[in-house]
C-alpha cells in the first residue's frame, strides 16, 4: 500500500522517473506473488505424487488433489492470452525450490509419519520429476475437463481387498 501512496505523490509532483521505478517495483512484486502461488500448488501436487509413489496406492482424495493442483496451476500461470508466468519446459528451478517443502510435508503424511531421510531413500526422484513435468506440461495443452480425464485414467483408485 505504501508504494501506491508513494506513486500517487510522485505523479502529483510530476516525478516521472520515480513513478516509473515504483511501477516497475509493483510489477515485480505482482510477478513474485504469482510465482509463489504457483509454487504452493506445485508443493501440493508433489506431496500427492510422492504419496502415490511411496505408498503404491491412490485414494480418491489424493487424485482429486492432483487434479485440483494442476487446474490451479493452469489457471494461475496465464499471463495474458498467450503467455505464461512459467513457460512450458521451464519448471526445473521451481521444482527444485518446491521439493524440500513437499518432502517435509509428505513425510508427515506417509504411513502416518516417517523420517524425511527415509522418505528420500525410498523415493525415485527421477520418476517423480518426470511425472511432475509431464503433468504440468499438459496444463499448456489440455482443457480443464481433459486434465480431469487424464488424471482419472492415469491414477486408478486403489481398492482394499
Amino acid at each position: 500500500m505504501e508504494e501506491i501512496i508513494e506513486l500517487k505523490q510522485s505523479i502529483i509532483s510530476q516525478d516521472w522517473e520515480k513513478s516509473l521505478a515504483i511501477i516497475e517495483e509493483l510489477e515485480d512484486m505482482g510477478r513474485q506473488d504469482k510465482l509463489n502461488n504457483l509454487q504452493s500448488f506445485l508443493v501440493i501436487l508433489l506431496v500427492h505424487l510422492i504419496k502415490v509413489q511411496v505408498e503404491k496406492r491412490v485414494t480418491k482424495s489424493w487424485r482429486n488433489s492432483i487434479i485440483n493442483s494442476l487446474l490451479e496451476i493452469q489457471k494461475r500461470n496465464h499471463l495474458g492470452q498467450k503467455s505464461h508466468y512459467i513457460k512450458k519446459n521451464c519448471w526445473q528451478e521451481t521444482f527444485q525450490e518446491a521439493l524440500p517443502r513437499a518432502l517435509i510435508k509428505a513425510s508427515q503424511e506417509i504411513f502416518e509419519g516417517i523420517e524425511v531421510e527415509d522418505l528420500i531413500d525410498s523415493l525415485d526422484q527421477e520418476t517423480l520429476r518426470d511425472t511432475t513435468f509431464k503433468l504440468i506440461n499438459e496444463t499448456y495443452n489440455l482443457k480443464p475437463l481433459e486434465i480431469f480425464d487424464l488424471i482419472k485414467n492415469s491414477f486408478t483408485i486403489s481398492t482394499k481387498k
